[in-house]
């Protein structure tokens, strides 16, 4: 995959149609661009379709120095520079969406539309859920397989996708285990997601606005989602029943289809 070169260089993928529209899908903490597999496959016929590795993360670089989500928003600006892609549409996931509202809000002229999954504004509008969530997921990066698959699978996939697709759980823990993420790497991420807050900005936002969300969501509770379909002026609201935090995986024809109907 190729690197842009910028300054922290991101691995990137650029596939689809290449007169299409633009369609730039943005992780979440830590997360991978084979994450969206789903999603490429999906859309590709049909778009443009550019998925990206975070400063930190898989194979783009990391960087040891203070950031903010705003950091992760600017390198995604620099990513598009190098493309030559003035405006796209965005899809962001978890720590992505996150990114994507700091970049609706930051330049605005670079969003034509957003969905944001499985996310929050953060500060007073951020319900938290089950504290221990978190610090499972920060734990990640000494997990062995096992205990990824029986306490950090259970916060990023609802109960139903677990119970129907045991074999696929236990699968992407080996993965996980056999690519760790960067301990630096992912510190930094973290670090941008204890100080994101724009709660008190949303109304501000002037990009037309999905929010998709899993009902069954154990590390973002589904207020998240309704507090920023409140606060987006216009954004629309789908919730995906029995679904948990990776709804790009658990309802892919559900989440994809929700995003075509959007953009049409």
């Amino acid at each position: 995959m190729p690197h842009s070169l910028t300054s922290p260089r991101l691995c990137y993928t650029n596939t689809g149609l290449e007169e299409g529209p633009p369609l730039l899908f943005i992780n979440g903490l830590g997360g991978v661009q084979a994450a969206f597999q789903l999603q490429v496959r999906a859309f590709r016929q049909t778009h443009q379709v550019i998925t990206f590795d975070h400063r930190g993360a898989g194979g783009s670089e990391v960087v040891d120095a203070p950031v903010c989500m705003a950091d992760f928003a600017a390198d995604l600006v620099g990513l598009m520079d190098v493309l030559q892609m003035d405006q796209a549409d965005m899809v962001g996931l978890s720590f992505g969406g996150r990114v994507l509202q700091e970049l609706a809000l930051g330049w605005p002229e670079r969003v034509r539309r957003m969905v944001l999954c499985g996310t929050s504004a953060g500060g007073r509008l951020h319900s938290p859920g089950d504290a221990s969530a978190h610090e499972l997921l920060r734990s990640t990066a000494t997990a062995d397989a096992d205990h990824w698959a029986q306490t950090v699978a259970p916060v990023l996939f609802g109960a139903v996708y677990r119970a129907r697709h045991p074999d696929r759980i236990q699968a992407l823990a080996r993965w996980r285990i056999k690519h760790r993420p960067n301990p630096v790497g992912i510190a930094r991420q973290w670090e941008a997601w204890d100080g994101f807050d724009l709660a008190d900005r949303l109304p501000e936002v002037t990009q037309p606005t999905l929010v998709i969300h899993g009902t069954d969501d154990g590390l973002s509770p589904v207020e998240n989602a309704e507090h920023l379909a409140h606060w987006i002026p216009g954004a629309r609201l789908v919730l995906l029943d029995g679904v948990g935090h990776s709804p790009n995986v658990e309802a892919p024809d559900l989440f994809n289809q929700a995003i075509r109907d959007f953009l049409a």
